[in-house]
């Protein structure tokens, strides 16, 4: 479990192009635009800036509670394997 990269998750690659994307994005607008910002296109670079930070935010937080869950279950687990060792041996 150990030697599982992030590299190797299919979600966190997935994270990856989509934050880059977003980042290509806005480098694209800031070197296009060049300090000319009509309204629209100012609406649309802030509204970029904003929808990645809400995609990174909830990215790190999911998985956050998804390790917890984990840590979680696994602990339930443990401690359901250490009764039922319990259980056989006095039955012994």
């Amino acid at each position: 479990m150990l030697d599982k990269t992030p590299l190797k998750s299919k979600k966190f690659i997935a994270y990856l192009i989509a934050d880059c994307g977003w980042k290509v994005i806005i480098l694209y607008m800031l070197m296009h635009l060049q300090s000319k910002l009509e309204p629209q296109e100012l609406t649309f670079l802030l509204t970029v800036v904003i929808t990645s930070g809400i995609i990174q935010i909830g990215y790190i937080l999911g998985q956050a509670a998804l390790d917890k869950y984990i840590n979680a279950a696994v602990e339930i687990f443990d401690r359901d394997e250490d009764s039922s060792k319990k259980e056989t041996k006095d039955e012994e």
